[in-house]
Protein backbone atom coordinates (compact mmCIF):
# COMPACT_ATOMS: atom_id res chain seq x y z
CA UNK A 1 0.00 0.00 0.00
CA UNK A 2 1.18 3.53 -0.76
CA UNK A 3 2.79 5.25 2.23
CA UNK A 4 0.64 8.37 1.72
CA UNK A 5 -2.92 7.76 0.54
CA UNK A 6 -5.65 10.28 -0.29
CA UNK A 7 -9.31 9.42 0.17
CA UNK A 8 -12.06 11.66 -1.21
CA UNK A 9 -15.72 11.17 -0.33
CA UNK A 10 -18.34 13.10 -2.35
CA UNK A 11 -21.47 13.18 -0.24
CA UNK A 12 -24.79 14.85 -0.90
CA UNK A 13 -23.89 17.80 1.31
CA UNK A 14 -20.09 18.01 1.41
CA UNK A 15 -17.04 16.74 -0.41
CA UNK A 16 -14.29 15.74 2.00
CA UNK A 17 -10.68 14.74 1.58
CA UNK A 18 -8.53 12.90 4.12
CA UNK A 19 -4.83 12.14 3.62
CA UNK A 20 -3.31 9.30 5.65
CA UNK A 21 0.30 8.38 6.21
CA UNK A 22 1.14 4.77 6.91
CA UNK A 23 4.04 4.30 9.34
CA UNK A 24 4.16 0.49 9.43
CA UNK A 25 2.00 -2.52 8.69
CA UNK A 26 -0.80 -1.41 11.02
CA UNK A 27 0.36 2.04 12.11
CA UNK A 28 -1.06 5.15 10.43
CA UNK A 29 -2.24 8.66 11.16
CA UNK A 30 -4.13 11.48 9.48
CA UNK A 31 -1.85 14.18 8.07
CA UNK A 32 -4.33 16.44 6.28
CA UNK A 33 -8.05 17.00 5.96
CA UNK A 34 -10.11 19.31 3.76
CA UNK A 35 -13.83 19.87 3.36
CA UNK A 36 -15.94 21.78 0.87
CA UNK A 37 -19.68 22.23 1.21
CA UNK A 38 -20.45 21.70 -2.46
CA UNK A 39 -24.08 20.59 -1.98
CA UNK A 40 -23.92 18.33 -5.04
CA UNK A 41 -27.53 17.29 -4.35
CA UNK A 42 -28.92 20.84 -4.25
CA UNK A 43 -32.11 20.99 -6.30
CA UNK A 44 -31.84 17.38 -7.42
CA UNK A 45 -34.69 16.01 -5.30
CA UNK A 46 -37.09 18.45 -6.94
CA UNK A 47 -35.79 17.55 -10.44
CA UNK A 48 -36.11 13.75 -10.49
CA UNK A 49 -32.65 13.31 -8.90
CA UNK A 50 -30.80 15.04 -11.77
CA UNK A 51 -27.62 16.80 -10.69
CA UNK A 52 -27.94 20.52 -11.37
CA UNK A 53 -25.25 22.48 -13.31
CA UNK A 54 -24.32 24.93 -10.49
CA UNK A 55 -23.87 22.08 -8.03
CA UNK A 56 -21.75 20.08 -10.48
CA UNK A 57 -19.54 23.11 -11.12
CA UNK A 58 -19.02 23.68 -7.38
CA UNK A 59 -17.99 20.06 -6.95
CA UNK A 60 -15.54 20.19 -9.84
CA UNK A 61 -13.86 23.33 -8.48
CA UNK A 62 -13.50 21.67 -5.07
CA UNK A 63 -12.09 18.47 -6.56
CA UNK A 64 -9.48 20.45 -8.52
CA UNK A 65 -8.29 21.97 -5.25
CA UNK A 66 -8.30 18.57 -3.54
CA UNK A 67 -6.13 17.11 -6.30
CA UNK A 68 -3.60 19.96 -6.04
CA UNK A 69 -3.28 19.48 -2.29
CA UNK A 70 -2.96 15.71 -2.66
CA UNK A 71 -0.19 16.13 -5.23
CA UNK A 72 1.63 18.66 -3.05
CA UNK A 73 1.69 16.09 -0.22
CA UNK A 74 3.22 13.56 -2.65
CA UNK A 75 0.35 11.16 -2.20
CA UNK A 76 0.96 8.02 -4.26
CA UNK A 77 -2.62 6.80 -4.29
CA UNK A 78 -5.94 8.64 -4.57
CA UNK A 79 -9.28 6.89 -4.11
CA UNK A 80 -12.46 8.87 -4.71
CA UNK A 81 -15.90 7.52 -3.84
CA UNK A 82 -19.34 9.05 -4.36
CA UNK A 83 -22.50 8.20 -2.47
CA UNK A 84 -26.23 8.83 -2.55
CA UNK A 85 -26.71 11.99 -4.65
CA UNK A 86 -24.46 10.84 -7.49
CA UNK A 87 -25.56 7.22 -7.11
CA UNK A 88 -29.19 8.23 -7.71
CA UNK A 89 -28.55 10.77 -10.48
CA UNK A 90 -29.63 9.80 -14.03
CA UNK A 91 -26.89 12.13 -15.37
CA UNK A 92 -24.11 10.77 -13.14
CA UNK A 93 -22.05 9.49 -16.08
CA UNK A 94 -21.85 13.01 -17.49
CA UNK A 95 -20.53 14.32 -14.16
CA UNK A 96 -18.06 11.44 -13.71
CA UNK A 97 -16.65 12.02 -17.20
CA UNK A 98 -16.22 15.75 -16.55
CA UNK A 99 -14.38 15.09 -13.28
CA UNK A 100 -12.05 12.63 -15.00
CA UNK A 101 -11.38 15.08 -17.83
CA UNK A 102 -11.06 18.31 -15.82
CA UNK A 103 -9.63 17.07 -12.51
CA UNK A 104 -7.82 13.85 -13.36
CA UNK A 105 -9.83 11.98 -10.73
CA UNK A 106 -11.67 8.72 -11.26
CA UNK A 107 -14.88 8.53 -9.21
CA UNK A 108 -16.10 5.19 -7.95
CA UNK A 109 -19.83 5.29 -7.22
CA UNK A 110 -20.62 2.99 -4.29
CA UNK A 111 -23.93 1.35 -3.51
CA UNK A 112 -25.70 1.97 -0.22
CA UNK A 113 -24.69 -1.35 1.32
CA UNK A 114 -21.05 -0.67 0.46
CA UNK A 115 -21.29 2.77 2.02
CA UNK A 116 -22.65 1.14 5.18
CA UNK A 117 -19.77 -1.35 5.07
CA UNK A 118 -17.12 1.38 4.89
CA UNK A 119 -18.59 3.14 7.92
CA UNK A 120 -18.78 -0.17 9.76
CA UNK A 121 -15.21 -1.27 9.06
CA UNK A 122 -14.00 2.10 10.35
CA UNK A 123 -16.00 1.82 13.58
CA UNK A 124 -15.21 -1.87 14.12
CA UNK A 125 -11.47 -1.18 13.95
CA UNK A 126 -11.16 2.32 15.40
CA UNK A 127 -13.77 2.64 18.19
CA UNK A 128 -13.32 1.31 21.73
CA UNK A 129 -16.55 -0.71 21.60
CA UNK A 130 -16.69 -3.69 19.26
CA UNK A 131 -20.45 -4.36 19.23
CA UNK A 132 -23.14 -1.92 18.16
CA UNK A 133 -25.00 -0.42 15.21
CA UNK A 134 -23.54 2.32 13.06
CA UNK A 135 -25.79 5.15 11.95
CA UNK A 136 -24.35 7.31 9.18
CA UNK A 137 -26.67 10.22 8.40
CA UNK A 138 -25.81 11.85 5.10
CA UNK A 139 -27.53 14.38 2.94
CA UNK A 140 -29.32 11.87 0.72
CA UNK A 141 -29.28 8.58 2.61
CA UNK A 142 -28.74 6.99 6.01
CA UNK A 143 -26.75 3.80 6.41
CA UNK A 144 -26.97 1.29 9.25
CA UNK A 145 -24.63 -1.62 9.93
CA UNK A 146 -24.70 -4.19 12.72
CA UNK A 147 -21.38 -5.11 14.34
CA UNK A 148 -20.91 -7.91 16.86
CA UNK A 149 -17.50 -8.56 18.45
CA UNK A 150 -15.82 -6.68 15.63
CA UNK A 151 -17.60 -8.67 12.90
CA UNK A 152 -19.85 -6.82 10.43
CA UNK A 153 -23.12 -8.74 10.18
CA UNK A 154 -25.92 -6.74 8.52
CA UNK A 155 -25.87 -3.59 6.36
CA UNK A 156 -28.75 -1.51 5.02
CA UNK A 157 -29.15 1.83 3.28
CA UNK A 158 -32.22 4.04 3.74
CA UNK A 159 -33.31 6.66 1.21
CA UNK A 160 -33.54 9.10 4.05
CA UNK A 161 -31.10 11.99 4.43
CA UNK A 162 -30.87 15.48 5.91
CA UNK A 163 -30.91 17.36 2.58
CA UNK A 164 -33.59 15.08 1.17
CA UNK A 165 -35.90 15.78 4.16
CA UNK A 166 -35.00 19.46 4.11
CA UNK A 167 -36.06 19.94 0.50
CA UNK A 168 -39.14 17.72 0.75
CA UNK A 169 -40.50 18.93 4.13
CA UNK A 170 -38.55 21.44 6.18
CA UNK A 171 -38.28 24.03 3.39
CA UNK A 172 -42.07 24.05 3.37
CA UNK A 173 -42.51 24.28 7.16
CA UNK A 174 -43.81 20.70 7.38
CA UNK A 175 -42.02 19.47 10.51
CA UNK A 176 -44.80 17.16 11.72
CA UNK A 177 -45.21 15.68 8.26
CA UNK A 178 -41.44 15.02 8.25
CA UNK A 179 -41.78 13.19 11.59
CA UNK A 180 -44.62 11.02 10.34
CA UNK A 181 -42.88 10.22 7.08
CA UNK A 182 -39.56 9.40 8.78
CA UNK A 183 -41.05 7.21 11.48
CA UNK A 184 -43.17 5.22 9.04
CA UNK A 185 -40.26 4.86 6.61
CA UNK A 186 -37.87 3.71 9.35
CA UNK A 187 -40.33 1.17 10.78
CA UNK A 188 -40.89 -0.33 7.34
CA UNK A 189 -37.21 -0.53 6.40
CA UNK A 190 -35.19 -1.57 9.46
CA UNK A 191 -36.70 -5.03 9.91
CA UNK A 192 -33.31 -6.70 9.30
CA UNK A 193 -31.64 -4.55 11.93
CA UNK A 194 -34.39 -5.18 14.49
CA UNK A 195 -34.16 -8.90 13.86
CA UNK A 196 -30.40 -8.83 14.37
CA UNK A 197 -30.78 -6.94 17.66
CA UNK A 198 -33.33 -9.40 18.98
CA UNK A 199 -31.10 -12.41 18.26
CA UNK A 200 -27.71 -10.99 19.25
CA UNK A 201 -25.86 -9.84 22.35
CA UNK A 202 -26.94 -6.26 21.56
CA UNK A 203 -30.57 -6.78 22.56
CA UNK A 204 -30.49 -5.35 26.10
CA UNK A 205 -27.51 -3.04 25.84
CA UNK A 206 -27.52 -1.40 22.42
CA UNK A 207 -24.83 1.10 21.46
CA UNK A 208 -25.28 3.26 18.38
CA UNK A 209 -22.11 4.53 16.66
CA UNK A 210 -22.93 7.94 15.21
CA UNK A 211 -21.27 8.96 11.92
CA UNK A 212 -21.72 12.07 9.80
CA UNK A 213 -21.62 15.85 9.99
CA UNK A 214 -25.01 16.34 11.63
CA UNK A 215 -24.13 13.98 14.48
CA UNK A 216 -20.69 15.53 14.99
CA UNK A 217 -22.21 19.03 15.09
CA UNK A 218 -24.72 17.83 17.66
CA UNK A 219 -21.98 16.24 19.77
CA UNK A 220 -20.18 19.58 19.97
CA UNK A 221 -23.42 21.12 21.23
CA UNK A 222 -23.70 18.49 23.98
CA UNK A 223 -20.05 18.98 24.96
CA UNK A 224 -20.69 22.69 25.43
CA UNK A 225 -23.83 21.99 27.48
CA UNK A 226 -21.93 19.89 30.01
CA UNK A 227 -18.67 21.92 29.85
CA UNK A 228 -16.86 18.74 28.85
CA UNK A 229 -13.16 19.00 29.64
CA UNK A 230 -11.96 17.56 26.31
CA UNK A 231 -12.73 18.45 22.71
CA UNK A 232 -12.25 14.91 21.37
CA UNK A 233 -15.35 13.92 19.38
CA UNK A 234 -14.26 10.38 18.55
CA UNK A 235 -15.40 8.08 21.35
CA UNK A 236 -17.56 10.68 23.13
CA UNK A 237 -20.47 8.86 24.85
CA UNK A 238 -24.03 10.08 25.38
CA UNK A 239 -26.96 8.34 27.07
CA UNK A 240 -30.00 8.12 24.78
CA UNK A 241 -32.47 8.88 27.57
CA UNK A 242 -30.64 12.15 28.26
CA UNK A 243 -30.32 13.38 24.71
CA UNK A 244 -33.71 12.46 23.23
CA UNK A 245 -35.41 15.54 24.74
CA UNK A 246 -32.52 17.69 23.49
CA UNK A 247 -32.90 16.29 19.97
CA UNK A 248 -36.63 17.00 19.99
CA UNK A 249 -35.98 20.57 21.12
CA UNK A 250 -33.46 21.16 18.32
CA UNK A 251 -35.71 19.70 15.62
CA UNK A 252 -38.44 22.15 16.63
CA UNK A 253 -36.10 25.16 16.92
CA UNK A 254 -36.11 28.17 14.62
CA UNK A 255 -32.98 29.14 12.64
CA UNK A 256 -32.37 31.92 15.17
CA UNK A 257 -32.80 29.45 18.01
CA UNK A 258 -30.23 27.13 16.44
CA UNK A 259 -27.79 30.00 16.05
CA UNK A 260 -28.24 30.89 19.72
CA UNK A 261 -27.57 27.28 20.68
CA UNK A 262 -24.16 27.60 19.02
CA UNK A 263 -24.64 25.71 15.74
CA UNK A 264 -22.51 26.91 12.85
CA UNK A 265 -24.27 28.90 10.18
CA UNK A 266 -23.36 26.29 7.56
CA UNK A 267 -25.32 23.69 9.57
CA UNK A 268 -28.45 25.71 10.34
CA UNK A 269 -30.51 24.49 7.39
CA UNK A 270 -29.58 20.79 7.57
CA UNK A 271 -29.14 20.04 11.28
CA UNK A 272 -32.87 19.73 12.09
CA UNK A 273 -33.74 17.07 9.49
CA UNK A 274 -30.51 15.21 10.24
CA UNK A 275 -31.24 15.05 13.96
CA UNK A 276 -34.86 14.11 13.34
CA UNK A 277 -33.57 10.97 11.63
CA UNK A 278 -31.25 10.30 14.58
CA UNK A 279 -34.06 10.81 17.10
CA UNK A 280 -36.45 8.46 15.35
CA UNK A 281 -33.89 5.65 14.90
CA UNK A 282 -32.67 5.90 18.51
CA UNK A 283 -36.30 5.58 19.65
CA UNK A 284 -37.22 2.76 17.28
CA UNK A 285 -34.15 0.68 18.20
CA UNK A 286 -34.42 1.57 21.92
CA UNK A 287 -30.71 2.35 22.04
CA UNK A 288 -28.98 2.85 25.38
CA UNK A 289 -26.02 4.94 24.26
CA UNK A 290 -24.87 7.00 21.32
CA UNK A 291 -21.10 6.87 20.84
CA UNK A 292 -19.76 9.52 18.51
CA UNK A 293 -17.51 8.26 15.74
CA UNK A 294 -15.00 10.69 14.31
CA UNK A 295 -14.32 8.14 11.57
CA UNK A 296 -16.56 7.09 8.70
CA UNK A 297 -16.54 6.37 5.00
CA UNK A 298 -13.11 7.91 4.31
CA UNK A 299 -11.39 5.92 7.05
CA UNK A 300 -13.34 2.85 5.97
CA UNK A 301 -12.13 3.15 2.37
CA UNK A 302 -8.57 3.57 3.64
CA UNK A 303 -8.80 0.56 5.96
CA UNK A 304 -10.46 -1.58 3.30
CA UNK A 305 -7.44 -0.90 1.09
CA UNK A 306 -4.89 -1.30 3.89
CA UNK A 307 -6.42 -4.50 5.28
CA UNK A 308 -7.35 -6.16 2.01
CA UNK A 309 -5.11 -9.13 2.87
CA UNK A 310 -6.17 -9.25 6.53
CA UNK A 311 -9.93 -9.84 6.26
CA UNK A 312 -10.66 -6.21 7.07
CA UNK A 313 -9.49 -6.43 10.68
CA UNK A 314 -6.62 -4.95 12.64
CA UNK A 315 -5.43 -7.64 15.10
CA UNK A 316 -6.97 -7.27 18.57
CA UNK A 317 -3.59 -6.75 20.27
CA UNK A 318 -2.62 -3.82 18.02
CA UNK A 319 -3.75 -0.23 18.41
CA UNK A 320 -2.92 1.80 15.25
CA UNK A 321 -2.42 5.04 17.20
CA UNK A 322 0.00 3.41 19.64
CA UNK A 323 1.84 1.71 16.79
CA UNK A 324 2.10 4.97 14.83
CA UNK A 325 3.51 6.89 17.83
CA UNK A 326 6.07 4.15 18.41
CA UNK A 327 7.03 4.19 14.72
CA UNK A 328 7.52 7.97 14.73
CA UNK A 329 9.20 8.57 18.10
CA UNK A 330 10.97 5.39 19.24
CA UNK A 331 14.19 3.94 17.87
CA UNK A 332 14.02 1.02 20.32
CA UNK A 333 11.17 -0.63 22.22
CA UNK A 334 13.42 -2.56 24.64
CA UNK A 335 12.56 -0.29 27.59
CA UNK A 336 8.84 -0.57 26.81
CA UNK A 337 9.03 -4.35 26.82
CA UNK A 338 10.77 -4.40 30.19
CA UNK A 339 8.38 -1.84 31.71
CA UNK A 340 5.42 -3.96 30.62
CA UNK A 341 7.04 -7.13 31.92
CA UNK A 342 7.37 -5.56 35.39
CA UNK A 343 3.88 -3.98 35.20
CA UNK A 344 2.24 -7.32 34.45
CA UNK A 345 3.99 -9.03 37.37
CA UNK A 346 3.07 -6.28 39.81
CA UNK A 347 -0.51 -6.10 38.55
CA UNK A 348 -1.03 -9.83 39.03
CA UNK A 349 0.56 -9.63 42.48
CA UNK A 350 -1.53 -6.66 43.68
CA UNK A 351 -4.81 -6.98 41.76
CA UNK A 352 -6.72 -9.19 44.21
CA UNK A 353 -5.73 -7.32 47.38
CA UNK A 354 -6.46 -3.90 45.86
CA UNK A 355 -9.46 -4.91 43.69
CA UNK A 356 -7.94 -3.99 40.33
CA UNK A 357 -10.13 -4.79 37.33
CA UNK A 358 -8.36 -6.66 34.54
CA UNK A 359 -8.97 -4.01 31.87
CA UNK A 360 -6.63 -1.61 33.69
CA UNK A 361 -3.72 -3.84 32.70
CA UNK A 362 -4.19 -2.67 29.10
CA UNK A 363 -3.87 0.96 30.27
CA UNK A 364 -0.59 0.10 31.99
CA UNK A 365 0.70 -1.69 28.90
CA UNK A 366 -0.08 1.19 26.55
CA UNK A 367 1.51 3.66 28.97
CA UNK A 368 4.59 1.42 28.98
CA UNK A 369 4.74 1.40 25.20
CA UNK A 370 4.61 5.19 25.09
CA UNK A 371 6.77 6.03 28.09
CA UNK A 372 9.79 7.18 26.08
CA UNK A 373 8.05 9.10 23.26
CA UNK A 374 8.53 12.38 25.15
CA UNK A 375 12.29 11.92 25.41
CA UNK A 376 12.64 13.37 21.89
CA UNK A 377 11.51 16.76 23.20
CA UNK A 378 13.17 17.06 26.62
CA UNK A 379 14.82 14.28 28.59
CA UNK A 380 14.15 15.85 32.00
CA UNK A 381 10.48 16.58 31.26
CA UNK A 382 9.90 13.48 29.14
CA UNK A 383 7.05 12.23 31.34
CA UNK A 384 5.08 15.46 30.79
CA UNK A 385 5.62 15.40 27.02
CA UNK A 386 4.69 11.71 26.84
CA UNK A 387 1.48 12.41 28.78
CA UNK A 388 0.51 15.28 26.46
CA UNK A 389 1.21 13.24 23.33
CA UNK A 390 -0.77 10.27 24.65
CA UNK A 391 -3.79 12.37 25.61
CA UNK A 392 -3.92 14.21 22.30
CA UNK A 393 -2.74 11.52 19.87
CA UNK A 394 -4.34 8.27 21.02
CA UNK A 395 -7.16 8.86 18.58
CA UNK A 396 -8.25 5.31 17.83
CA UNK A 397 -9.50 2.31 19.78
CA UNK A 398 -9.68 3.88 23.25
CA UNK A 399 -12.40 5.54 25.28
CA UNK A 400 -11.85 9.04 26.66
CA UNK A 401 -11.47 7.52 30.12
CA UNK A 402 -8.75 5.18 28.89
CA UNK A 403 -6.90 8.00 27.11
CA UNK A 404 -6.94 10.19 30.20
CA UNK A 405 -5.94 7.34 32.51
CA UNK A 406 -2.94 6.51 30.31
CA UNK A 407 -1.93 10.18 30.20
CA UNK A 408 -2.16 10.42 34.01
CA UNK A 409 -0.01 7.30 34.45
CA UNK A 410 2.64 8.84 32.22
CA UNK A 411 2.49 12.26 33.88
CA UNK A 412 2.84 10.87 37.40
CA UNK A 413 5.44 8.21 36.58
CA UNK A 414 8.20 10.48 37.92
CA UNK A 415 8.01 9.43 41.58
CA UNK A 416 4.90 11.55 42.24
CA UNK A 417 1.43 10.70 43.51
CA UNK A 418 -1.68 11.52 41.40
CA UNK A 419 -3.79 14.36 42.70
CA UNK A 420 -7.39 13.84 43.80
CA UNK A 421 -9.61 14.21 40.68
CA UNK A 422 -11.83 17.26 40.43
CA UNK A 423 -15.59 16.89 39.97
CA UNK A 424 -15.24 17.27 36.18
CA UNK A 425 -12.58 14.53 36.08
CA UNK A 426 -14.31 11.88 38.19
CA UNK A 427 -16.15 10.17 35.32
CA UNK A 428 -13.00 10.25 33.18
CA UNK A 429 -10.65 8.49 35.61
CA UNK A 430 -10.63 5.33 37.73
CA UNK A 431 -11.47 5.71 41.41
CA UNK A 432 -8.90 7.63 43.43
CA UNK A 433 -7.59 4.46 45.15
CA UNK A 434 -7.33 2.55 41.85
CA UNK A 435 -5.43 5.40 40.19
CA UNK A 436 -3.05 5.55 43.17
CA UNK A 437 -2.13 1.87 42.94
CA UNK A 438 -1.86 1.88 39.12
CA UNK A 439 0.44 4.90 39.27
CA UNK A 440 2.54 3.21 41.94
CA UNK A 441 2.89 0.08 39.80
CA UNK A 442 3.88 2.14 36.79
CA UNK A 443 6.43 4.28 38.66
CA UNK A 444 8.19 1.15 39.93
CA UNK A 445 8.14 -0.45 36.48
CA UNK A 446 9.57 2.66 34.81
CA UNK A 447 12.34 2.91 37.39
CA UNK A 448 13.30 -0.70 36.63
CA UNK A 449 13.07 -0.30 32.84
CA UNK A 450 16.67 -1.48 32.30
CA UNK A 451 16.74 -4.04 35.09
CA UNK A 452 16.02 -7.68 34.22
CA UNK A 453 16.80 -9.45 37.48
CA UNK A 454 14.00 -8.32 39.78
CA UNK A 455 11.89 -10.33 42.22
CA UNK A 456 8.60 -8.99 43.60
CA UNK A 457 6.92 -10.37 46.74
CA UNK A 458 3.78 -9.30 48.56
CA UNK A 459 3.37 -10.08 52.26
CA UNK A 460 0.21 -8.61 53.76
CA UNK A 461 0.42 -4.95 52.70
CA UNK A 462 4.18 -4.84 52.16
CA UNK A 463 5.67 -5.10 48.68
CA UNK A 464 9.25 -6.39 48.66
CA UNK A 465 11.42 -5.59 45.64
CA UNK A 466 14.63 -7.64 45.41
CA UNK A 467 17.24 -6.07 43.10
CA UNK A 468 21.02 -6.17 42.76
CA UNK A 469 21.49 -2.45 42.05
CA UNK A 470 22.15 -0.05 44.94
CA UNK A 471 21.51 3.11 42.82
CA UNK A 472 18.15 1.76 41.63
CA UNK A 473 17.29 0.83 45.18
CA UNK A 474 17.80 4.44 46.21
CA UNK A 475 15.58 5.71 43.36
CA UNK A 476 12.84 3.24 44.28
CA UNK A 477 12.84 4.52 47.85
CA UNK A 478 12.03 8.01 46.52
CA UNK A 479 8.75 6.86 44.93
CA UNK A 480 5.83 8.38 46.79
CA UNK A 481 3.62 5.69 48.32
CA UNK A 482 -0.13 5.61 47.53
CA UNK A 483 -2.39 7.56 49.84
CA UNK A 484 -5.70 5.70 49.88
CA UNK A 485 -9.05 7.25 50.74
CA UNK A 486 -10.23 3.99 52.32
CA UNK A 487 -8.57 1.95 55.03
CA UNK A 488 -5.84 0.39 52.95
CA UNK A 489 -2.08 0.67 53.14
CA UNK A 490 0.84 -0.29 50.96
CA UNK A 491 4.46 -0.30 52.12
CA UNK A 492 7.48 -0.62 49.86
CA UNK A 493 10.60 -2.45 51.05
CA UNK A 494 13.70 -2.55 48.87
CA UNK A 495 16.02 -5.52 49.32
CA UNK A 496 19.55 -5.02 47.92
CA UNK A 497 22.83 -6.92 48.48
Amino acid sequence: MAKITTIIDIGSNSARMAVFQKTSRYGFHLIYELKSKVRISEGSYEHNSYLQPPAMQRAIEALKEFKCVSDSLKSKKLICVATSAIRDAPNKNEFIARVKRECGIHIKVIEGAKEAYFGAIACANLLHKKSGITIDIGGGSTELACIENGEIKTMISLNLGSIRLKELFFDHGQTQEAYQYTREYVRNNIVEVLSFCQHSSLHNNLYMFGIGGSIRAYAKYEMNLESYMFNFLHGYELYARTILPHLDDIVHSTPQGLFEKGFEESRIDSIRPGLLILQVILEELQAQKLIISGVGVREGVFLHDMLRNHKGKIPNNINPSVRSLQDIFLTSVDDSKMINRHSRKLFVLLSERYSLQNHYLQNLEIAGKLYNVGTNFNFYQAHKHSAYIALNSLNYGLSHKERYTIAMLLEYSHKKRPKIPSASEEDLLPSHDTLQILSFIFAISVTLAKEKNVIFELQDSTLYVHINSLPLGQILREIVLPRFQHQQTLVLEIVTP
